[in-house]
């Protein structure tokens, strides 16, 4: 299925790794010109080094969105080289893991959370909605998470952020569809990406457990079977992004195997 991307502008944040780099990768393969973005340098020109043999233009660029004053030049870099932003993927640090019950965590805590992924996604998306309102056409899909719709105790700040993240989502996808602005969530389960194999990792040393016995546990737990790959979250986010998914948005969709309807 031809997509109709080609030569659409898309700025994926995060793209260094795990699901962000997947998604670029994807968009790239549909003909969008790239706009990547990750906080560690080194990791960032491995993804660049490995788009680059697509025929696609990616441009990246070392920044912190969680920062306001990286996020504001960042969008302007991207207005600068291409004049225009189509797509914009917000994807940010996930799940943050805590074995604290709610009332330890302090206010610190909280706003930690509060002021890295949500309003990272928030500053973005307002620095991007200007240009897709003059175009008369935008995409922003946000990466968030089962946690902000399926509460756990380990991930309560995360799933918080989340959950606020999705109630954002909608009122924006509200405010600006009569400009043809469409704005969705996808909402990835349990994927097999780098920052996932950490956890797996502190957590069999905080246990005392088997790496490979977890992870079979974890399999067991989902309906189909297995954990997710990113390349399957990326599907569905260049699905998101182009013209087939011209009447979807305020939606958030699991990419989970499953496991969301399993959870009882």
């Amino acid at each position: 299925m031809d997509l109709g991307l080609t030569q659409k502008i898309a700025l994926v944040t995060g793209a260094s790794a795990g699901i962000g780099y997947s998604v670029a990768q994807k968009l790239a393969a549909e003909g969008c010109q790239l706009i990547i973005c990750g906080r560690n340098s080194e990791r960032l020109e491995q993804a660049y080094q490995g788009l680059i043999s697509s025929k696609a233009k990616v441009i990246p660029i070392v920044a912190d969105v969680q920062k306001a004053s990286d996020s504001q030049k960042l969008v302007q870099e991207a207005l600068n080289q291409f004049g225009k932003i189509d797509i914009l993927v917000n994807n940010s640090q996930g799940a943050t893991f805590s074995n604290e019950a709610v009332e330890n965590l302090s206010d610190e805590d909280w706003s930690t959370v509060f002021e890295g992924k949500l309003m990272g996604y928030i500053r973005m998306t307002n620095l991007v909605l200007p240009t897709m309102k003059n175009q008369q056409w935008g995409r922003i899909i946000n990466i968030v998470g089962t946690s902000g719709k399926e509460p756990s105790s380990r991930l309560v700040k995360s799933g918080v952020s989340n959950a606020a993240l999705i109630n954002f989502t909608k009122t924006v996808a509200t405010e600006v569809a009569k400009w043809n602005v469409l704005v969705t969530c996808v909402n990835p389960g349990l994927i097999d990406t780098p920052r996932h194999r950490e956890y797996l990792e502190v957590f069999a040393q905080k246990e005392d457990r088997n790496i490979e016995a977890i992870i079979e546990g974890i399999d067991n737990t989902i309906p189909i079977g297995r954990r997710g790959l990113s390349s399957e979250v990326a599907n569905l986010v260049a699905f998101l992004s182009s013209e087939c998914a011209s009447y979807i948005t305020g939606v958030t969709i699991p990419v989970d195997g499953g496991l969301s309807t399993a959870a009882f």
